[in-house]
């Protein structure tokens, strides 16, 4: 009962914050999200069949292309959520991520800072400006390793990193592949947090070009076969990177709107990057939490009560 009531709690607080219905003031419901920006034509598919490639070729892949991408800056960012509770377009924000667990995401509206993001080593936290209670919460991996608290959809910084395509694969996982006319499905057995999932990546057959991603989607199911969560590339930005002198130079690859959705919740998360910096050395100052909001809330450690109250760890029965 206790586990039941604390997931609960946790989903109502979560998801009031990250899908920012908060924002949602009185007229607010005439905002809308700016069009969605269609998929990105699929690449030729090969005329001769080579042969399906193998679960070693694939992760090869996935891992030569992390490899070269560090870090992704974006000042230029924009962002529409779209939910059963409000749909809104974040006319301004910006995107920092580094490797391993570095991540800081800003919403604006209007020039104001309406939400933030953001993932450091040992923990992460949110902020929503117009939450009615006005507080800033974090969470230290380790007690979110412990399943200290249930989220309403992981925020699991290897799977943004994954989705952003800085991740890498372990090459000793279990892996198999299929395909169809246009794609290959890399598919995944693994656990997370103890709980056996399945992760699939949806490659396009042939050779992608411009702004079209060979990896089109990363999904994550539980082990019921539900959608835990996707991510669609729609598009891609393909920046020359100097190797050095005596290597060649080489082309990284970098997601230029990616949707990230929860069938669970009914959500979309729509990222538009804009202009980009890739492999820039970040400062560690913009990974440190905050002071925002007028009182902090460890979900590790504190306990929301119905009324978004909260409960010390020395006050609970």
């Amino acid at each position: 009962m206790l586990t039941h009531f604390r997931n609960q709690a946790a989903f109502r607080i979560f998801s009031l914050a990250f899908l920012i219905c908060a924002l949602m003031g009185a007229g607010c419901g005439l905002i809308r999200p700016r069009p969605e920006k269609p998929d990105a034509k699929a690449p030729p598919v090969p005329t001769v069949d080579n042969g399906r490639p193998t679960p070693e070729q694939l992760t090869r892949y996935l891992n030569s292309q992390a490899a070269m991408l560090q870090s992704i800056e974006s000042r230029d960012l924009s962002i529409d959520i779209r939910s059963p509770a409000a749909n809104v377009g974040l006319d301004g924000g910006s995107l920092l991520c580094q490797k391993p667990r570095y991540f800081r995401l800003i919403g604006k509206k209007f020039g104001s800072q309406e939400v933030l993001v953001g993932s450091n080593e040992e923990r992460f936290w949110f902020f929503v400006k117009r939450d009615p209670s006005d507080a800033l919460f974090h969470c230290s991996y380790t007690d979110f390793d412990k399943g200290a608290i249930d989220l309403p959809f992981p925020f699991e910084p290897e799977w943004v990193l994954e989705a952003l395509g800085m991740g890498t694969v372990d090459p000793n996982g279990s892996f198999r592949v299929e395909d169809d006319k246009n794609s290959y499905v890399l598919i995944e057995d693994t656990t997370l947090r103890g709980r056996k999932i399945r992760k699939e990546t949806v490659f396009y057959k042939g050779t992608a070009r411009g702004d079209q991603p060979q990896v089109k989607t990363r999904t994550m199911f539980d082990d019921r076969n539900r959608i835990i969560c996707t991510a669609t590339i729609k598009s891609v930005t393909r920046i020359p990177v100097d190797r050095g002198a005596n290597a060649k130079s080489s082309v990284v690859v970098c997601p230029q709107s990616i949707k990230l959705e929860w069938p669970a919740q009914e959500t979309e998360l729509i990222l538009e990057l804009g202009r980009v910096q890739v492999n820039e050395r970040l400062s560690m100052e913009a990974f440190q939490m905050p002071r925002l909001g007028s009182r902090e809330v460890d979900l590790g450690r504190d306990r929301p009560t119905s009324r978004s109250g909260i409960i010390p760890v020395r006050g609970r029965p």
